[in-house]
């Protein structure tokens, strides 16, 4: 009983010593530091996430505020893209066909998914990029009566893939899955499934947008009927209709070349076009003497008879080689003798190029030459260690020093141009290509050649276009390193990631921490 009466008179006494006890330490100089500590730690986490929040809000707002770091720049879009959406002048609308968290999700994409966000990116910076561009996501199945403007597109088809939408206002386009997108045939053929592999946006978007534009579109007509293969041609084709030339094929056999055509490619026949057909493009080329007319030709790089298309070639002072080219010179030369860099021979071609410092690379070409200087000039040619071996010759053993010393030229000629000019100074051309191949995908999507440039410039030129031109690559998202190439710029990334930031915190660090020591 005693010891019970002391426990409870104690009791009090004993939380007034513990309360005592926390005042104490609450008022303490170690208390109040500590507080101010994680005050300033609570504060500057709260400013930090501040910070964070408003940069999403105006990168969001303004995706020109993204940096983009990886090599191949690719979130960012291509100088050709950025200038032609400056000089726009026409009011336009994207719109995608999806919710915008559905579109960044891959729209159930089996695999992939990551270039939807790529894209979304992208279409963000093209709207960004124009005053005149505006970037709108609707959702079908909430929005039902939006597809009753949209008369002339399919909405029924099973094949149907709309995904967006370049509305002009009086004219518009769609664009599919497919154009937007590439994707991994077997997969979807066997399974049903996309696996996309890359993103096209920025090109069909901005031929959407030439598409709904350009009011007078250039016809080009491909000539078909003489073997020719469409695997070589449909790159060249891709890119005139990227840049809003009205692409058609037609069969001289059975067909004329369209009147308001003004550009016919004839790209590597393997059999000679018959009298007629050749007559066919001979009364095409005069245009009833209004002239104002090109074709362009390629001849196989194997040997063709073709007396019919020779005849044509003469008339415009030209004539093809039987044989090809080759190149021995370490200047010009690209992996073997018969793959070579070209010298730019007229500037009538090259002065709207935008920049005439990058080469355009031959392979397997044959020779052009002039056997009419008033009439044709040399568009492509080499000085250098050059010769052109005859189809005929034994090749089996020969070496390139052989080759030079058997079929050596001072000169070739890789593609040449002859011209008829009428009273009224109109012309029509015959351009003669050496090589199919300088026009084929490989050489037409990389940047480090200007073949994809020269001729879509040469076609503006001929046609009297102007510098409208616009050549767009795809990026890769295999890409993740940063954009430095130099080793001095590694070295200077490298020094300020790994030694100065991690120095300027520490020395952050113990200021802070003798400066409160002291006090």
């Amino acid at each position: 009983m005693r010891n019970k009466e002391i426990l409870e008179n104690s009791a009090p006494e004993a939380s007034v010593k513990k309360k005592n006890k926390l005042v104490a330490f609450l008022t303490s100089r170690k208390a109040k530091r500590g507080s101010l500590s994680i005050v300033i730690t609570a504060v500057f986490i709260c400013i930090i996430i501040l910070i964070n929040f408003i940069t999403g809000l105006l990168v969001e707002r303004f995706p020109s505020l993204q940096f983009d770091m990886t090599a191949s720049q690719t979130y960012q879009l291509q100088n050709d893209t950025s200038e032609y959406l400056k000089q726009l002048d026409k009011d336009i609308t994207i719109y995608v066909l999806a919710k915008e968290e559905s579109f960044k999700g891959g729209m159930n994409a089996y695999s992939g998914a990551q270039y939807f966000v790529q894209a979304d990116k992208l279409l963000k910076k093209i709207a960004a990029a124009s005053g005149h561009v505006s970037l709108k996501f609707v959702d079908l199945s909430s929005n039902p009566t939006f597809t009753g403007k949209y008369k002339n597109i399919d909405w029924n088809s099973d094949n149907t893939n709309n995904l967006i939408i370049v509305d002009a206002g009086d004219n518009y386009t769609t664009l599919s899955l497919s154009d937007c997108f590439s994707y991994d045939d077997e997969t979807y053929s066997y399974y049903g499934y996309y696996a996309y592999t890359g993103t096209k946006i920025e090109q069909a978007v901005v031929t959407g947008i030439l598409e709904v534009t350009v009011n007078d579109k250039v016809g080009v007509d491909i000539i078909t009927g003489s073997g020719e293969e469409e695997s070589l041609y449909s790159s060249l084709s891709t890119l005139l209709k990227q840049n809003a030339y009205d692409i058609k094929e037609i069969n001289l056999t059975t067909q004329k070349l369209r009147k308001n055509s003004k550009i016919a490619v004839l790209f590597a026949p393997t059999v000679d076009l018959s009298e007629q057909a050749v007559k066919k493009l001979s009364d095409w080329l005069d245009n009833n003497g209004e002239k104002d007319r090109t074709l362009i030709y390629m001849p196989m790089d194997v040997e063709t008879s073709t007396p019919n298309l020779d005849v044509l070639l003469e008339d415009y002072g030209m004539k093809v080689s039987n044989g090809l080219t080759f190149c021995s010179s370490d200047e010009y030369m690209v992996q073997s003798p018969y793959m070579f860099l070209a010298d730019y021979k007229s500037s009538d071609y090259t002065s709207s190029l935008k920049n005439s410092g990058i080469p355009v690379i031959s392979y397997n070409s044959r020779n052009i030459t002039i056997t009419n200087k008033e009439t044709a000039q040399a568009l492509l040619g080499v000085e250098s260690s050059v010769g052109v071996i005859p189809f005929s010759a034994d090749t089996t053993d020969m070496t390139i020093d052989d080759a030079m010393e058997k079929y050596s030229k001072k000169s070739i000629t890789l593609a040449a141009i002859g011209t008829k000019t009428n009273s009224e100074s109109k012309k029509s051309n015959v351009a003669v290509f050496g090589s199919p191949y300088m026009f084929s995908g490989n050489f037409l999507s990389t940047a480090s050649y200007n073949n994809s440039n020269y001729i879509v410039n040469f076609c503006n030129t001929v046609t009297a276009r102007g510098d409208m031109g616009i050549t767009i690559n795809s990026a890769a998202l295999d890409d993740t390193e940063l954009g430095v190439t130099s080793a001095s710029t590694v070295a200077a990334v490298a020094i300020i990631f790994i030694a100065v930031v991690p120095l300027i915190i520490l020395i952050i660090g113990l200021v802070m921490y003798i400066r409160r020591r002291n006090k």
